[in-house]
């Protein structure tokens, strides 16, 4: 199964994801990019996580993953913990 691309900022601050990055930075740029080329993307993600199956969780959407790894990246981390702090 495939799970939602959806942003839980809400969940975990009081302050939205934009207001942690300046209206010029280089990021927001790149995050437009991505997002356009994941949305063309969307029916082989589809294809891949298909809908009918009815055993395990959700996964985390390939969205996510895809756009962690190009954080990931373009901030030369060394790992996935390294990312997340």
């Amino acid at each position: 199964m495939r799970g939602a691309d959806t942003f839980t900022e809400s969940l975990f601050t009081l302050r939205k994801l934009e207001d942690f990055a300046p209206a010029d930075h280089p990021l927001r740029a790149i995050r437009k990019m991505a997002n356009a080329a994941l949305s063309k993307m969307n029916s082989l993600f589809a294809g891949v996580y298909e809908a009918d199956v009815k055993s395990g969780r959700p996964s985390v959407a390939p969205e996510k993953l895809l756009r962690a790894m190009l954080s990931q990246v373009l901030y030369s981390a060394r790992s996935e913990v390294q990312l997340m702090e």
